[in-house]
């Protein structure tokens, strides 16, 4: 008998302590998710999967050099922390000073990233959510610095992969690019006589792909995917402006929506 309940307070203290450790809150991405970042990058972020407290989150972030070695002075410290109104992904501002060319802290200490080496991004398991609970585990992301990226985003390029009608297959765009996942998720809609499709999207391979599942049938007919100028690559050039532009070459075009066309028959 006495076996018998020690197996029972065993198998209920293992239960409670596995779904104790499920109930944290843990990092499920931090993006860009490609591993292979340009030297100019401007941002990252942190996608939570609970709504998190506000702990100054540098104090828990470590850039790290192929050596180890820890590295200084890369993230913009702003005064304010840069949530979401869900409080589940922060956005981390590489300092602009050092991302643009010609600014004093470039021609001081150059960019943050150097071609062709090997950084490690490492966030710390203190972070805690709203119910004081801290992180299941900390997170690393790994990525090596590449070429700096100087082409804004080319709608006239991307391949788009038809559904059929009467159907709820995807529409797919190949960005050719790597799309900053905020602009591709909210800057990108599909219109049919003027009203939105309302429908699911799914980034992939590396936020280059996107996918948009209807929520009713495709009917046959024309459609828009209408782009918004403000739609930004991983290294925040937009759609019509590159982000290290120089002021005497500005931009001037039309910030109207990019408009591609299409039919499903």
């Amino acid at each position: 008998m006495l076996k018998i309940k020690c197996l029972l307070y065993f198998t209920f203290f293992l239960t409670i302590t596995v779904f104790a450790q499920e109930s944290k809150p843990k990092i499920i991405e931090v993006y860009p998710t490609t591993d292979s970042i340009p030297v100019n990058i401007l941002r990252f972020y942190i996608h939570f999967s609970a709504p998190m407290q506000e702990m100054d989150i540098l104090k828990h972030i470590k850039l790290t050099n192929q050596d180890g070695k820890n590295i200084t002075g890369v993230f913009f410290e702003n005064q304010y922390e840069l949530w979401n109104e869900s409080r589940t992904e922060v956005t981390l501002i590489v300092d602009p000073g050092r991302v643009k060319l010609g600014l004093l802290a470039n021609n001081t200490m150059g960019r943050a990233f150097d071609e062709g080496k090997k950084y490690t991004l490492i966030i710390d398991s203190l972070l805690m959510d709203f119910n004081d609970r801290k992180l299941s585990e900390s997170f690393t992301k790994t990525f090596i610095a590449v070429k700096e990226d100087m082409q804004p985003p080319d709608p006239k390029s991307w391949k788009v992969l038809l559904p059929k009608a009467n159907t709820k297959e995807a529409i797919v765009i190949d960005f050719k690019d790597k799309i900053d996942h905020i602009s591709a998720y909210t800057l990108i809609k599909i219109i049919k006589n003027g009203t939105e499709i309302k429908g699911d999207i799914l980034l992939v391979n590396e936020e280059q792909k996107w996918a948009f599942n209807p929520h009713k049938n495709w009917e046959k007919g024309s459609y828009q995917i209408h782009i918004n100028s403000s739609l930004e690559d991983i290294a925040a050039n937009s759609v019509n402006q590159i982000f290290d532009h120089k002021t005497s070459d500005y931009n001037t075009k039309s910030k109207d929506d990019f408009i591609l066309n299409f039919n499903i028959k």
